[in-house]
């Protein structure tokens, strides 16, 4: 199991996506801290419209499950994705697999749906800065507790009606999100990203920013 950590910095640099679970289950305790700390995001005009409901039942799993397939459906053509041979161990073949074995075994995790209110005058993309936020913090919350979680696509597609119908969220709310969560195997590690002068810019969008660059 990964150690825990307390360090804010270690956390967020070291929540990578975890896609590869063990056997044992999220106890309730460390799980309402998770969803605790998601509670803390902020959101626009401090409204909450927000609702994490936890699908662990055998009977919300198996929905669970059925969304996943019809998102692998999806997502195998746009990444050219295929399940690599039994001999290949380079960087994109152990990637695929654990993203294959997460699929495989998507009706045996607890995992959160997160909800946000709509509300008409708003877009959708500005309601997303409501319930982001509180997603993120879920994430950095199961990471210092030496969980693992990665973030799906298994609410859109196909699977978003599945699982709206299964949970009974009322039409006037969207699926912003869903999060599988578990004891990791292995271990988590420093995440990998471009350079940080490859996103920044000082001022104007062409304007390198090189002494905000560590």
């Amino acid at each position: 199991m990964t150690s825990a950590s307390g360090d804010v910095w270690e956390v967020m640099s070291t929540a990578r996506t975890i896609r590869r679970f063990t056997d044992e289950p999220v106890d309730d305790i460390t799980l309402g801290r998770c969803l605790e700390a998601a509670t803390w995001a902020p959101s626009g005009a401090n409204a909450q419209g927000w609702r994490f409901i936890v699908l662990r039942s055998s009977e919300q799993r198996a929905v669970v499950a059925k969304a996943a397939s019809h998102a692998l459906e999806v997502i195998e053509p746009v990444y050219g994705m295929s399940r690599p041979a039994a001999d290949d161990d380079s960087r994109r073949a152990r990637s695929y697999r654990a993203t294959y074995e997460l699929h495989d075994r998507a009706g045996e995790f607890t995992s959160v749906l997160f909800a946000q209110r709509h509300f008409p005058t708003a877009s959708e993309l500005l309601l997303g800065g409501s319930i982001f936020p509180a997603m993120q913090n879920f994430l950095l919350a199961a990471r210092a507790q030496g969980l693992g979680a990665c973030l799906t696509s298994w609410a859109s597609y196909g699977g978003e009606q599945l699982l709206r119908e299964a949970v009974g969220i009322p039409e006037d709310w969207m699926i912003a999100g869903h999060i599988v969560v578990g004891w990791p195997k292995g271990k988590h590690g420093p995440v990998r990203r471009r350079p940080l002068g490859e996103a920044v810019n000082l001022d104007h969008w062409d304007q390198p920013a090189d002494r905000l660059i560590c």
